[in-house]
């Protein structure tokens, strides 16, 4: 079955921060794209892909990873980084108050073995809050990863705020902030301001692009990425109730 001309793509990319609404039961859902990251005496790449379906108004399964991750400079190092899995759960739209409301817990399992690439095992629990307001659309996340859950676990909390509104002719503009707490030696504390351009070219289909940059230079300065997300099939046709 292809896409309805009436599913909604419901995109995390490109900002850091998700929204707290999914797509409608039966819709599987793909996020795409690329990474390129500057830092001092190194250069990142990553090719994140993000697989989400939903299976009711309430539950949405997410499977996805930073995918294949090469490093130049210092610490030259290439593999496919871990795969997470879990649930996301949506668990109210918002109305003429409430914001939408959701939840998620994912655990993440190392790949094969790569020189440069650290095998643990690790744990992510996010809070979404998502509102219209006017023209402006609000995105919240608060969280916290839990790393290294097999030796000595390590917590790094973090939050990021965007901001969105659509512009002429199916374009729209995103902006946003996010700090990551330090995890050392794991993860460095890390955080920049987002901005990115989206083309929604298809109700099902939006595209981005765009850059950050960093508010601690001695861990990154600046980020370059792309993407897309897309809604390739619905399995299942399903009506959704107007509020959870």
């Amino acid at each position: 079955m292809q896409p309805a001309t009436d599913v909604q793509a419901r995109p995390c990319r490109p900002t850091v921060s998700c929204t707290a609404d999914i797509v409608s039961p039966g819709a599987f859902e793909v996020e795409a794209g690329g990474l390129f990251s500057k830092a001092p005496g190194e250069r990142q790449a990553a090719f994140p892909v993000l697989l989400k379906q939903t299976l009711t108004p309430l539950l949405q399964l997410q499977v996805g990873s930073n995918g294949y991750t090469f490093l130049t400079g210092n610490a030259p190092a290439k593999y496919l980084d871990n795969v997470f899995v879990g649930p996301k759960l949506h668990l109210r739209d918002q109305g003429d108050i409430w914001p939408s409301l959701a939840l998620s817990a994912q655990v993440s399992l190392p790949t094969f073995p790569a020189t440069g690439y650290s095998r643990s095992d690790n744990a992510f629990f996010v809070g979404y809050l998502s509102k219209d307001l006017g023209p402006v659309h609000v995105d919240w996340n608060v969280g916290i990863d839990v790393w290294r859950l097999n030796d000595s676990p390590i917590t790094q909390e973090f939050t990021a705020l965007a901001l969105s509104a659509s512009l002429p002719a199916s374009l729209g503009l995103a902006l946003e902030a996010y700090a990551f707490s330090d995890a050392l030696p794991v993860a460095a504390r890390d955080g920049g301001l987002r901005a990115a351009l989206t083309v929604t070219a298809r109700s099902w289909l939006v595209l981005d692009f765009g850059g950050d940059a960093g508010w601690f230079p001695s861990t990154r300065a600046y980020s370059l990425f792309f993407g897309m997300t897309i809604v390739p099939v619905v399995l299942w046709e399903s009506r959704r109730s107007p509020n959870m």
